[in-house]
């Protein structure tokens, strides 16, 4: 058995990365083997060095706190291959099973690696492609990448002034244990000059730029950037102008048709596409006209080239699209089409055409939506028929299970009923014996016992009698006995034989005579009585 004490371990299966952490206390432990009952635990590969061989928990009540230890090796020579057996050696697996719980509470998913070496950090992919690091190793240095989007860094590892300075704030997170075993998680955010405000996961949000948090909240949108004024050391007035605004070739050219076409179509192509065919006409035109330079009309030339390319490519992915609209008349085609015939481009006999498909998708979606509720339909008359026959075979089964306790009852009492008419037979054979043997040793002035009953009478089974054969042998025998004599079975009794005074009780309440309750007064009782019995 592995000597050290192994705090961490993995639920499941050798390659699970779902963390267990042993209780420290006994009665914690109690609890976390009823929680965790027919759950495995195992020396997981996840963990640098971990054997991946199943683990047993270890219940201390001396100086040694509870923990895991592996089992017994049949060779005895298993060697595993864990260097640091402490809480912190499965954060990266607490980390990573936090996070994902504080992700799906957003409706956030991500997928989850752990770089090498294996527990220095955990990385989660969001969706959208950003990648949050949580850094855990406090011997490597924190490094920022293009491809994090957010670090934050684990319990005890530093950083430098100069990065906190620079970035404005720093995340981190720390755990706590939870009373009886398991561990939660805080998030931090460390301020220059303020140190780290730690909060809840529920307080910690996603943002759009990094994590918003109440230490450092969402950055409010930029005000629209206008003419403002502000104090300079020469007393100038300051202008800062949006880059939308500002001009994008000097004013000089600004007038110059050919350069005001050229910058039409480009705009046109991925804002405006609609307008193409416009800037096309217009470059054209200007062409037709024959008053400009070679450089200038060589420059439209290739402009337009590019123009007609691009709307014959635009018609024929129209045309493909009709086409297909036609075959297959979908909601969406006919919304891809729509858009295609907002250009001034489109012809009037595909805006027609376009036009037909409406009712034939508005017939289509409401078949679709037809065939979507019969299927629905469908399932809730299945559900329904499904329960009905859970609920039959529930019946029938509680039915069963009702008649097979009935029959076992009946059973049980039929065989009750032949022990008590067994006994009672066995009273009735013994019964004048044993009456005869207590006469006799009242005569004799002495008690008697039942190995010597069964000895001089012969009747040697009394000896095997239990405890309600006897009473119910005693009750029969003293059947005749007047309510002011002693009882015979007095001199079965005596102050050394506690099985005795208890059987000499019952017959007693059998009989409906009283008998003091203590122990002393008792024995005095029972002296009194054997000696009314002696002088009979």
């Amino acid at each position: 058995m592995d000597r050290r004490l192994i705090r961490t371990a993995v639920f499941g299966s050798p390659d699970s990365d779902e963390p267990a952490l042993c209780p420290e206390t006994a009665v914690d432990l109690d609890a976390f083997r009823r929680e965790h009952d027919g759950i495995t635990i195992w020396c997981g590969t996840m963990f640098e060095g971990g054997c991946g061989r199943q683990l047993t928990t270890r219940r201390c009540t001396d100086n040694r706190i509870c923990h895991f230890a592996h089992y017994a090796s049949s060779t005895g020579e298993h060697r595993c291959g864990r260097k640091a057996n402490d809480k912190d050696s499965a954060n990266h697996l607490f980390a990573k099973a936090h996070l994902a719980s504080w992700l799906r509470a957003q409706d956030l998913l991500a997928e989850f690696s752990y770089p090498q070496p294996l527990g220095s950090a955990v990385e989660a992919r969001l969706t959208d492609g950003r990648v949050l690091r949580v850094h855990l190793d406090r011997a490597l240095p924190v490094i920022s990448t293009d491809d994090a989007w957010e670090i934050l860094l684990g319990p005890g590892v530093r950083t430098t002034p100069d990065a906190l300075a620079q970035r404005g704030y720093i995340h981190r997170i720390r755990f706590d244990d939870r009373a009886g075993t398991g561990r939660t998680m805080q998030f931090g955010t460390e301020l220059p000059g303020v140190g780290t405000t730690w909060e809840n996961p529920s307080q910690v949000t996603v943002g759009a730029d990094t994590l918003v948090t109440t230490a450092k909240p969402a950055l409010l949108p930029p005000a629209p950037v206008a003419a403002r004024e502000a104090d300079s050391p020469t007393g100038r007035t300051i202008v800062t102008v949006d880059r939308a605004e500002r001009p994008t070739v000097p004013a000089a050219r600004q007038a110059d048709p050919v350069q005001q076409a050229v910058q039409h179509f480009k705009a046109a192509l991925p804002r405006h596409p609609g307008q193409v065919q416009a800037a096309v006409a217009t470059m054209r035109r200007l062409l037709e006209e024959n008053t400009l330079g070679p450089a200038d009309a060589q420059k439209l030339r290739v402009t337009l080239g590019k123009g007609d390319r691009w709307l014959k490519e635009r018609a024929q992915h129209r045309a493909a699209v009709i086409r297909e609209l036609q075959a297959r008349p979908t909601p969406e085609l006919y919304h891809q089409a729509s858009e295609l015939m907002k250009a001034t481009d489109a012809s009037p006999e595909d805006r027609a055409l376009v036009r037909a498909q409406e009712q034939a998708v508005q017939r289509r979606q409401n078949e679709a939506l037809a065939a979507s509720a019969a299927r629905e339909r469908q399932r809730a008359d299945r559900q329904e028929a499904e329960l009905r026959e859970a609920q039959r075979r529930s019946r029938e089964r509680e039915e069963r299970r009702q008649e097979a306790e009935a029959r076992e009852h009946e059973r049980e009492l039929a065989r009750q009923r032949q022990i008590e008419q067994d006994r009672n037979d066995r009273a009735q054979w013994h019964a004048p014996a044993v009456r005869g043997a207590l006469k006799k040793a009242a005569r004799e002035g002495r008690t008697t016992t039942w190995p010597e009953i069964a000895d001089k009478t012969g009747q040697h089974r009394l000896s095997r009698f239990d405890h309600e054969d006897r009473l119910e042998l005693l009750v029969l025998v003293e059947g005749a006995t007047p309510a002011d004599r002693p009882l015979w079975s007095t001199l079965l009794a005596t102050a050394d034989d506690d099985a005795a005074l208890r059987l000499y009780r019952d017959v007693a309440q059998r009989l409906g005579r009283p008998l003091p309750d203590g122990t002393n007064d008792l024995l005095a009782h029972l002296a009194a009585e054997q000696e009314r019995l002696h002088r009979q």
